[in-house]
């Protein structure tokens, strides 16, 4: 560590002390605690930490107050460990986008909880800056995710849907409007995503997802898939491109949706880490197989499913928060677990499946993550 470095204590991070000697780190975001016993010493040097002066400026001042020598390196030690604890972060001229980081200041400080370091927090901006979405299905919940993705920094998309947008859909998905009625759902979302951020592109592929549909080329040039197509059914079209992205190793996620009481999550769908769509699938054909439907008595029945709003943004934002810390590297992926989950509006309550990857899966179960 250079003695002419200067840091400064992490945004999001409250330091203070309990009977003079036992620092608390509080981390804010987290809610996150770490306590030990400090010296009078220590104490001093956290006071000096202000972003202005470097780590041989604040060697002298104490030298000078406290009129005694003290051995650099274990100042050096100091500042090594506050900076291990992830509680202070060296401030850096960086050469990154200073729009970027004024317009992102808060999502970067919050990224800090789980990368250390500035640095690092704004490469994790600039990834979402810089990945190219590919969605399939632009309605309530793949709109949704889209226009989360955005505010939260993603900058290029790649829409896909044929739909057009009628009356009943306003009510049911957040970005639609009254004016908005009649004409594409592709359109729609374009002119809501430039509405967020005039940087972002969009490419829009007005077509009908069919068997014989060849997406394969669209799936290459984008960075991350998302599928919420849900005709001619979302079964199918989450095979289709699961298969294809499970077989090129492409991370992807298979959006939730609203059923009736009932949110969905979605699934993210890592290749070689986490069951892929065919093993949900062999999990839903166990639990299932002794149920056998029965033909309802009363034929004229309403065939929409009903749903809110809310239930579709608790779904879009479910995934957007997964996608998000998969872009950025905000998780562990080698340990990741998470299956999905399902959100019932009566009680509130979250459950999560109990599906595991399928070492014999036809699909993944070769597939090494890389």
């Amino acid at each position: 560590m250079n003695i002419n470095k200067i840091f400064k204590i992490r945004d999001g991070v409250d330091l203070y002390l309990n009977n003079n000697d036992m620092l608390t780190i509080y981390f804010m975001n987290t809610r996150l605690r770490k306590q030990f016993k400090v010296s009078d010493v220590i104490i001093k040097i956290l006071e000096l930490i202000d972003g202005e002066k470097s780590i041989i400026s604040i060697h002298n001042e104490l030298e000078k107050e406290m009129d005694a020598k003290i051995d650099i390196e274990n100042i050096m030690t100091v500042f090594k460990k506050l900076t291990q604890l992830n509680a202070i972060v060296e401030k850096k001229n960086n050469h990154a986008d200073i729009n970027l980081i004024n317009r992102y200041d808060r999502q970067i400080n919050f990224f800090g909880d789980f990368i250390n370091g500035n640095e690092e927090s704004i490469k994790a901006q600039e990834k979402l800056r810089d990945s190219n979405v590919l969605i399939f299905g632009c309605g309530s919940i793949g709109g949704d995710i889209a226009i989360q993705l955005a505010m939260c920094g993603v900058e290029n998309f790649i829409l896909y849907d044929y739909d057009v947008i009628e009356e009943s859909d306003v009510s049911r998905h957040m970005y639609f409007k009254e004016e908005y009625v009649g004409i594409k759902k592709i359109d729609a979302l374009e002119d809501y995503l430039h509405s967020i951020n005039r940087n972002i592109k969009v490419i829009k592929i007005d077509d009908v997802l069919t068997p014989q549909k060849n997406v394969e080329n669209l799936i290459d040039r984008a960075s991350f898939v998302i599928n919420t197509a849900d005709e001619p059914y979302i079964g199918y079209t989450s095979m289709k491109i699961s298969r294809y992205c499970t077989k090129i190793k492409k991370a992807h996620f298979i959006g939730g949706g609203f059923d009736a009481h009932l949110a969905s999550s979605g699934e993210l769908v890592i290749p070689g880490i986490t069951p892929c769509v065919d093993c949900y699938a062999q999990h839903f054909k166990e639990v299932l197989s002794g149920w056998k439907p029965k033909e309802h008595p009363i034929k004229d029945r309403h065939l929409e499913i009903g749903g809110m709003s809310s239930l579709s943004l608790f779904s879009a934002s479910y995934a957007a928060i997964e996608i998000v810390k998969y872009i950025c590297g905000l998780m562990n992926v080698k340990e990741y677990k998470n299956t999905r989950g399902e959100f019932l509006f009566h009680t509130m309550d979250i459950t999560y499946l109990d599906v595991v990857r399928d070492k014999d899966c036809k699909v993944c179960g070769e597939i090494k993550y890389e």
